[in-house]
């Protein structure tokens, strides 16, 4: 007998993702963006506030995924404080596990990939951004999800670090995270 998480990936619906918030509020921008410059740095609001409030630093427990025909939704969690910085570069992957195919970014939610930025408001709660990936194929049960290259170090802004890959993730596991966004227990 098969083990839950080595079932092939349920598809969510499209429907299954309204109402859940995906885009920051663009609060102010510079008109001569430095990537190395934080005081150039994009400023958002963020309605996407998490459902559940975490107590992990786990990435697989900050991640949800849904999994649709027509893309990949992965919704990461974050505790969020004053001036902190977020950034989405297009090396960024989620790959099948069992075949090594890679599946980039095509768009991160609200800033556009290769941005650096920060949010405002909302300081200690748990907020998630939202990166889209090409769709999974349906045999795909364990994902890795990282980074082939380094962010580079930007002057004064601290814990700027490549995320290590993490690997071999049931991708029904994420699927179940679903609840932490929008509080609605599924069965995956």
């Amino acid at each position: 007998m098969m083990a839950q998480s080595d079932k092939q990936i349920r598809y969510d619906k499209e429907s299954d993702l309204e109402g859940i918030e995906m885009e920051p509020q663009l609060l102010s921008m510079h008109e001569n963006y430095d990537p190395m410059d934080h005081s150039t740095w994009p400023v958002f609001s963020t309605p996407c506030v998490a459902a559940v409030a975490l107590q992990s630093d786990d990435l697989v427990e900050r991640t949800a995924l849904w999994c649709t025909k027509k893309a990949t939704y992965m919704l990461t969690i974050s505790e969020h404080w004053l001036n902190r910085v977020y950034t989405t570069t297009a090396t960024e992957f989620i790959r099948d596990s069992k075949t090594g195919k890679k599946y980039y970014i095509k768009e991160n939610k609200g800033a556009p990939v290769g941005v650096s930025y920060k949010i405002k408001g909302n300081e200690g709660k748990y907020i998630y951004s939202v990166s889209i990936y090409p769709p999974l194929p349906k045999n795909c049960t364990h994902i890795d999800i990282g980074e082939d290259v380094e962010p580079e170090k930007v002057p004064n802004v601290t814990n700027w670090v490549k995320t290590p890959i993490i690997k071999n993730i049931p991708v029904r596991q994420l699927q179940a995270n679903q609840y932490k966004i929008t509080g609605r227990k599924n069965n995956p």
